[in-house]
């Protein structure tokens, strides 16, 4: 064989080897040590230690950008700034930073996908959720081998939902469910399509969906919450019309607490908040016993974040949690002064951060962004006698007003949804005092006459409970649709199941 064969063998053979060869270990030390960091921010953050996991999460990006795990510690901390700190532009950058620096990564369908959870989000018009619709079809699309798609069928059947096509909403939850199975959207899509039946009035079918959550996918929080609304739909359904039973067991010995109540609200961790009069705060109760209050002065009503936060208002302030007292203020008629609001009624925070504050004095309900700068009335400047405002399920506002005694249904727009008067087919509201509406669109306003009643997702009304109430002051739900009442005559706080 000739000198020069030998020769390109044998380099031949060096170049295979060197590309055979191992990563030098100093890189290959570099991936491993990231991959160990991102796996202890996972377990952070499974065990609910923001703080340690957001560290684990930074370092991967600032000291080991160049590894394998970069796209997947971008993606944490867009969910970190998503979720617990709710900066939703911060939670953009990081995502857009994988879509836009690791577009061939495995991280890239989920960038995309929280991306156009953002935005639908915030989505109010046709056009903002045709943009989510157009983030989750790049997942489809771009990506349609990777586990992010079965996540991308489910929002886009959420966006369907918000924009009122319950039919098309049902259409892609079920592709999640046949087409994905296995994945981690499979229960939640099969939990939608119940849900849609549900909102639609097909009471029977919700529930067949529902318990289709327990008997297909019976780990995760899932089927207890199938389970919940199946309890719900049972009682305003099962028996051709709503049965809700006082339960002599429930009590609650709180003793002043439960004196001059002006308002109570179910968290969705299970805490009853109580707005004391007597009290000065709102009161947190766990399993029947209070724990540390948020002190207040004349406590008025309260409502829950997008988050679950309770948001106390009270006469002449309002508070978000264990956050800073805030106070509000209006330009007065006087040019370049302002006015202190002094007799706030009710408030409620909108996802993103913005205040609607319902003003007695001027019988208005004022708006306020997430840096609680005056932006104007809502939804108008008609004169209304708001004191109750709070976001539904669905994230809609819901306002009581006194002085008609209706309860109308916005959106984050000013657009009226739909609305109950106070006087209909087989009823008549005297004295209307509260408000809640549950997963199904059923709204149920207590009358401080003597009895709560109950409507549809049409206006119709249900039922009106009555009998064991003597003066109705304030009502909430729990989780399985339960029932529960504060009687401002008894000083007690009833349950119906």
């Amino acid at each position: 064989m000739k000198r020069t064969e030998l020769t390109a063998k044998a380099t031949a053979l060096v170049l295979i080897t060197l590309t055979l060869a191992p990563l030098p270990a100093r890189a290959q030390t570099a991936n491993e040590r990231a991959r160990r960091l991102l796996e202890e921010g996972r377990s952070y953050r499974q065990r609910k230690m923001d703080k340690q996991a957001l560290a684990a999460f930074g370092d991967i990006v600032t000291s080991f950008a160049d590894t394998d795990s970069v796209d997947d510690a971008l993606l944490e901390l867009g969910r970190h700034y998503m979720d617990v700190e709710g900066d939703v532009d911060k939670a953009r950058q990081s995502f857009e930073a994988v879509t836009k620096g690791h577009a061939q990564s495995d991280g890239a369908p989920g960038a995309y996908y929280w991306l156009g959870r953002l935005t639908l989000g915030r989505a109010n018009t046709s056009a903002e959720l045709d943009d989510a619709m157009a983030q989750f079809t790049r997942v489809q699309t771009l990506y349609p081998r990777s586990q992010w798609v079965g996540h991308a069928l489910y929002a886009m059947g959420l966006v369907h939902r918000k924009a009122g096509r319950l039919e098309d909403a049902v259409t892609f939850q079920r592709r999640v469910v046949l087409e994905y199975p296995h994945s981690e959207a499979a229960p939640m899509a099969q939990f939608e399509i119940g849900l849609c039946h549900a909102v639609q009035g097909q009471a029977a079918p919700a529930m067949e969906e529902l318990q289709q959550v327990r008997n297909r996918f019976p780990e995760g929080d899932w089927p207890g919450r199938a389970l919940d609304h199946i309890t719900a739909l049972w009682r305003l359904h099962g028996e051709g019309k709503p049965t809700f039973t006082l339960d002599p067991e429930y009590a609650l010995a709180l003793g002043d607490i439960l004196k001059d109540v002006a308002a109570i609200v179910m968290a969705p961790d299970g805490t009853l908040w109580i707005a004391s009069g007597k009290s000065k705060s709102a009161v947190p109760v766990v399993s029947g016993k209070a724990g540390p209050s948020l002190l207040l002065e004349d406590p008025r009503g309260l409502s829950l974040t997008t988050k679950g936060e309770v948001v106390v208002a009270g006469r002449m302030a309002v508070r978000v949690g264990p956050r800073d007292i805030k106070t509000f203020a209006m330009p007065a008629d006087k040019p370049g002064e302002v006015e202190t609001l002094d007799r706030i009624a009710a408030a409620v925070q909108l996802p993103g951060g913005a205040v609607l504050v319902a003003d007695e004095k001027r019988k208005r309900v004022l708006r306020y962004d997430a840096q609680y700068r005056y932006q104007g009335p809502f939804p108008d400047p008609k004169e209304r006698e708001v004191t109750r405002l709070l976001l539904d399920p669905e994230g809609q506002i819901v306002a009581l007003d006194e002085k008609d005694k209706s309860v109308r249904i916005y959106d984050v727009t000013g657009r009226q949804v739909r609305a109950i008067g106070g006087r209909g087919a087989g009823y008549e509201i005297k004295k209307p005092v509260d408000v809640a509406v549950d997963a199904f669109r059923n709204v149920y306003v207590a009358d401080g006459e003597g009895g709560v009643f109950v409507f549809g997702p049409a206006g119709q009304l249900l039922t009106v409970l009555t009998g064991e109430l003597r003066r109705p002051r304030a009502l909430t739900l729990e989780s399985d649709g339960a029932l529960l009442v504060y009687d401002d005559k008894a000083e007690k706080v009833l349950r119906f199941r």
